[in-house]
């Protein structure tokens, strides 16, 4: 079982890159139809899909961060991916600490035990680097992004804890629980950046491991 969410993102004032996805866009490192689109800078969305298009009955998700944005991939007949990765919620911040975006979810019974969670975290940056911090309750997983960012769509690439590099998503795996709450919190950044960590979409696959 998978439910897939994407955060469509967007700046103030309209940018291209931003496609809506259809429903049978399939995208992700589990490639899964039925994108649930999460809209604006925070919100909530219940009834979920599952990749199958049926509801995940009493699963929801709710959403905070202080802004949205783009990464303004090139969108092409076959670039589901892109879509889903083009936009982000983006906590930013001048100064640390920095506020964290936050995501609430609550998963249906048909998820009880062990699953495993996606986070796609890939932002547009210039030539300076990032550093972002994810956490499922007491379990972290930090990374730096090196820009410059593509303005294609890279690939899935796993970001190693600690690594420096252009990854794409990070992973926790054997994760409990009927709810659980992510954080995404900058860190770091060089070369004049602002503080930032993206939430371009998450995947919860149930069970662990599949």
């Amino acid at each position: 079982m998978i439910i897939s969410v994407r955060f469509v993102g967007g700046r103030t004032g309209g940018v291209p890159g931003i496609v809506a996805m259809d429903p049978n866009d399939v995208a992700g490192v589990k490639q899964a139809r039925n994108w649930n689109s999460a809209s604006g800078n925070q919100g909530s969305l219940s009834s979920l899909l599952f990749a199958d298009g049926s509801t995940a009955t009493g699963a929801s998700v709710g959403w905070s961060a202080s802004d949205t944005w783009t990464v303004g991939f090139t969108d092409t007949a076959t670039s589901s991916d892109s879509r889903m990765m083009s936009g982000y919620l983006d906590p930013r911040a001048t100064a640390l600490p920095a506020t964290p975006a936050t995501i609430n979810v609550t998963l249906p019974n048909s998820m009880s035990g062990a699953y495993d969670v996606y986070v796609y975290c890939y932002s547009n940056i210039e030539t300076r680097t990032r550093t972002y911090r994810y956490a499922i309750g007491t379990t972290p997983r930090t990374w730096t992004q090196q820009g410059p960012s593509s303005t294609t769509f890279p690939g899935y690439n796993q970001a190693p804890e600690g690594g420096t590099g252009n990854y794409s998503y990070v992973r926790f795996q054997n994760v409990t629980g009927s709810t659980f709450t992510l954080t995404a919190t900058p860190v770091a950044a060089t070369g004049g950046a602002s503080y930032r960590a993206p939430v371009n979409g998450i995947q919860i696959v149930y069970p662990a491991g599949s």
